[in-house]
């Protein structure tokens, strides 16, 4: 017998596969991990501003771009809806300003960021 399962030879059943318990159906997301090598799981609200607006256009992955002042937003915001260009903008926090001048971080879609850059300085030099 003991020759029979060093040669492999028994008929004992396989042992069955270690679940992981983050694969647990029945676990609500505040339960189940995430994994951190993953950033498509996480989505917007990881890689922009809180209390920000966009544009309407939507990006996988996003990348912080310029500061605008605050008069000058919704017309970057609007050019960069009219080329496609996904685009964010969130209020500078802190003693920067309030109101309409108040500066604003501008985040954009990482594929476009080139012609996200053209559109801006365009918006920019119509100021």
């Amino acid at each position: 017998m003991a020759a029979a399962a060093v040669l492999g030879l028994s008929r004992r059943a396989e042992a069955a596969p270690v679940r992981a318990p983050w694969r647990d159906r029945s676990a609500s997301s505040y339960e189940a991990p995430l994994a951190a090598d993953d950033p498509l799981q996480l989505g917007r609200a990881a890689q922009l501003p809180p209390f920000g607006r966009g544009n309407g256009v939507e990006a996988l992955f996003w990348t912080p771009l310029a500061r605008l002042a605050g008069d000058r937003v919704d017309a970057a915001l609007a050019a960069l809806a009219e080329e496609d260009i996904a685009a964010w903008v969130a209020a500078v926090r802190g003693p920067s300003g309030s109101g309409a001048d108040q500066p604003h971080d501008l985040w954009v879609g990482s594929l476009r960021l080139d012609d996200a850059q053209d559109v801006v300085m365009r918006v920019l030099a119509e100021a």
